[in-house]
């Protein structure tokens, strides 16, 4: 199975993640960091304050808020995009098999074992993100709360996960895997 690992349907739907993922963490960078509703606020307030208009801060928040959601919008948007994705890669998944030895297989090698777990577990969480962010947008509002608690810690593994990915990813096309990088991009040519 390792042939198709390069194939074209593999390749695309890997980057089209990839670039879905960054543009994903993009947006929740952008509102807890620069657009954040408090920081917005904080300087809505104070532009106001130069021109003698007075606003407390909760409601200069409420604006910064209001000015982000446009932004945050496009962060729901790339997660409808996100599911239909994944929904893509466990299907071509299931068609094409696994392109790397499992976990269970007596010929994988601790290497392979722990590629293998993180990849499972990559995609386990993956779909508890996937789920819990559908389930604050279109849940039952007793849910939400919770929801979005369980939601906001995947930026934890998202960004473990891209450092072990492309750090291994360089680490084996520099070692055994020469060309890794280069068969991901444009196919194998081998």
């Amino acid at each position: 199975m390792r042939e198709k690992r390069f194939n074209l349907a593999h390749r695309l739907i890997h980057w089209a993640i990839a670039l879905t993922m960054s543009f994903l963490l993009l947006t929740v960078f952008l509102r807890i960091g620069w657009m954040n509703k408090d920081f917005m606020g904080g300087i809505i307030q104070q532009n106001l304050n130069k021109s003698g208009v007075q606003i407390n801060t909760k409601d200069a928040a409420l604006i910064g808020k209001a000015v982000r959601k446009p932004m945050w919008r496009w962060h729901e948007v790339a997660g409808y995009v996100m599911i239909g994705l994944y929904l893509i890669r466990m299907l071509i998944t299931a068609m094409q098999g696994i392109a790397y030895k499992g976990p269970f297989s007596k010929e994988s090698s601790s290497k392979d074992k722990f590629k293998a777990w993180v990849y499972i577990v990559f995609y386990v969480l993956l779909a508890a993100s996937l789920f819990t962010g559908f389930m604050v947008e279109n849940g039952p509002k007793s849910l939400q709360h919770n929801m979005a608690e369980v939601h906001m810690q995947s930026i934890y593994y998202v960004v473990i996960f891209i450092m072990l990915h492309i750090g291994g990813v360089l680490i084996a096309d520099a070692g055994l895997d020469r060309g890794l990088i280069s068969k991901m991009i444009s196919g194998d040519k081998a």
